[in-house]
């Protein structure tokens, strides 16, 4: 009796478990659908310009985001950011990000200005372990100028025509980890024809090749 007793415990208990990770499978499932919603199906065309992104997660949900985003004054927004950690809480803050930087891009906050109120936002939204590396930068395609923040983001990379290549330092901390008004330096330069401007996560440096040794962004001399 004992034994029937102890097997009827056991499977109750598989069977909870079983269970909750069928209700975790499910929204997991529900959040991968909604930041498919939020990452571009296809990205806008912009006369004389080549545009070209892609996501990969490692699992269903991730913190990785970008967008291309065509503003009422003819500019575009070129945006890639990166939630500390993986799935559903890093969703979260993604979707957060999307909704609050849509927003601010509407009402044609200056990027200094609108960066402080996006970490502001994001410091209240998330946990003292969570914030969101972040990148903008906004293209005049009539002259080729670019306004760039950088806040905490992987510094993209700038090809020349000479084959040089430069990194594009500006900004401040991550979104979310203070919250003391410190300020977002912007930076502007002249996007010349012919150059190519690559801005990525920190997917790319810390991906390994065969030899399990890291990619870097490291610009060597």
């Amino acid at each position: 009796i004992m034994k029937q007793v102890e097997s009827a415990i056991e499977n109750k208990r598989l069977y909870k478990e079983a269970m909750e990770n069928e209700v975790m499978r499910s929204e997991l499932s529900i959040a991968s659908d909604i930041q498919k919603k939020i990452l571009p199906v296809s990205l806008p065309k912009i006369d004389g310009y080549d545009l070209a992104g892609i996501n990969i997660p490692s699992k269903e949900v991730s913190g990785d985001y970008y967008n291309v985003f065509p503003l009422k004054d003819g500019k575009f927004a070129l945006v890639v950011a990166d939630v500390t950690g993986k799935g559903m809480p890093a969703s979260l803050l993604v979707s957060t990000l999307d909704a609050s930087l849509q927003s601010y891009l509407d009402m044609q906050t200056p990027l200094a200005e609108m960066a402080v109120k996006l970490n502001t936002i994001i410091y209240n939204a998330s946990t003292s372990d969570r914030f969101i590396t972040f990148f903008i930068a906004l293209l005049n395609p009539k002259n080729g100028e670019l306004e760039i923040v950088n806040a905490g983001h992987n510094p993209p990379l700038l090809l020349k025509n000479d084959n040089s290549i430069v990194k594009i330092d500006a900004g401040g901390v991550a979104f979310g980890m203070f919250d003391m008004g410190l300020p977002f330096d912007s930076e502007k330069f002249i996007f010349e024809k012919g150059e190519r401007l690559f801005i990525f996560s920190d997917g790319i440096p810390e991906a390994m090749d065969k030899d399990e040794n890291e990619y870097t962004d490291e610009l060597l001399g």
